[in-house]
């Protein structure tokens, strides 16, 4: 019986991290209808951006107190590269034949699993990056406090120009500075934040003054200023958080198994009931479960967003002439997605002691596994595939005889048991509830 007990402790351990990972699935599905294969990669990301986050800040602690700022730094990554994901590759093929998405979601799987293998040990990607996020987000400012209408059809590009001239200048005057003086300096800061604002306002006020005449030119100044203001201050603390942070690592590679960071209570010795072991990681992964299913849940069901969410699942063209944003509502979808799987990537990290680039594959195949088991497009339909598909697992590796047993025939069973029921039972155990939109 106490064996019975360990694999039912341990099916369900394995379940809730299926779980975890198969609601992203079922979330995306039953807003957009898309099979986002890339959503094992998204948990592999989580887990290496909690893994960073440790490494940035508290290498060598071991306070069960990190536990939730890893978290954070876990879901900060993965939700943003599910947001990039969606408004770069899918959002463009949203009316495409649908396997076009499909195939982009293996190109994307791919390509984050290779990024990780490739760049993880070196952080000088950061910095392009970084730079980019500060022209956007200095962009935003400028436009932000201009009254000249930057989206009209014809004439945006035009009048758009003296404002991307001068984060443009903005961007080259700091890039001239930091190939002659790499060292952090006061001085040299200060000289490119004056010199990026004088140069980049003045040659986007010429910019402005030849495209739109002197009265547009005099409506952007604060904008220009603005930008210029905003895009060097950012790109200077990117440089600072680069020099001071990023490269003062020794980030380990990723073309091996990195060891993921053990903490206080949630890891460590098990603990025995009876004759039955229950791993302190296997305890947090279940909570971690149940905590995520009651929040999202009450999302769902309790919030305006939810709400349209639902209505977007059912119809998204009535939803839109309703007035629901129904882009805001996708990016919505992914983010929770995204969310979850970075708990599931931390829970990984915590059982398996260690992390990996291609963790997410395998664990990827197994949660859509899971979704559809429980009915693709039902919420609680994933957490109930996961959960049976990881007791199956469990208990064929104990109990199932002879050479079909054994823990190397696990996946065998997980996927016989997805072909009985696709066969016997399509819609899954619980039946999708998503609207068939022909």
């Amino acid at each position: 019986m106490d064996q019975f007990i360990q694999q039912l402790v341990n099916g369900l351990t394995l379940g809730s991290l299926y779980a975890l990972i198969a609601v992203g699935y079922t979330v995306v599905y039953g807003i957009v209808q898309l099979i986002n294969f890339a959503h094992g990669e998204v948990f592999m990301i989580g887990a290496f951006g909690a893994l960073t986050t440790y490494l940035l800040f508290f290498d060598g602690q071991t306070g069960v107190w990190i536990l939730p700022l890893m978290i954070v730094g876990a879901m900060i990554a993965s939700v943003g590269t599910a947001v990039l994901m969606e408004r770069v590759a899918y959002r463009p093929l949203r009316n495409a034949p649908r396997l076009a998405p499909l195939i982009t979601a293996i190109g994307i799987s791919v390509f984050l699993q290779e990024f990780i293998r490739i760049f993880y040990e070196r952080p000088g990607w950061t910095v392009p990056v970084m730079a980019a996020l500060a022209l956007g987000v200095a962009y935003l400012v400028g436009a932000g406090l201009t009254t000249v209408p930057l989206n009209h059809p014809i004439t945006k590009w035009r009048d758009r120009a003296p404002l991307i001239t001068a984060g443009a200048v903005a961007l080259l005057v700091w890039v001239i500075a930091r190939l002659a003086a790499r060292d952090v300096s006061v001085v040299v800061s200060a000289g490119v934040v004056v010199g990026g604002i004088v140069l980049g306002t003045a040659i986007g006020f010429l910019v402005a003054r030849f495209t739109g005449g002197a009265g547009r030119a005099q409506e952007l100044v604060k904008a220009l200023a603005a930008i210029t203001a905003v895009a060097t201050v950012l790109l200077e603390i990117s440089w600072l958080v680069y020099k001071e942070l990023l490269a003062t690592i020794e980030w380990p590679s990723a073309k091996q198994r990195i060891p993921f960071p053990q903490l206080d209570v949630v890891s460590g010795q098990a603990l025995q009931a009876g004759g039955v072991t229950i791993q302190r990681s296997a305890i947090f992964t279940v909570v971690a479960l149940v905590v995520c299913a009651a929040l999202l849940w009450y999302f769902i069901n309790r919030t305006r967003l939810g709400r349209g969410m639902q209505a977007v699942s059912q119809d998204p063209d009535t939803a839109r002439l309703m007035g629901i944003n129904v882009d805001r509502i996708i990016v919505v979808a992914f983010a929770l997605g995204a969310a979850l799987a970075a708990v599931a990537g931390i829970s990984q990290g915590l059982q398996n002691n260690n992390i990996e680039f291609r963790m997410g594959f395998l664990a990827g195949l197994k949660a859509f596994t899971a979704a559809v088991l429980g009915g693709i497009g039902n919420i609680q339909g994933a957490i109930v595939g996961g959960l049976v598909l990881g007791i199956v697992e469990a208990l064929a590796t104990q109990y199932i005889p002879g050479q079909f047993g054994g823990s190397s025939w696990k996946d065998v069973w997980a996927f016989a048991i997805l072909i009985l029921v696709l066969v016997f039972r399509p819609q899954g155990l619980l039946g999708a509830r998503v609207v068939d939109r022909a």
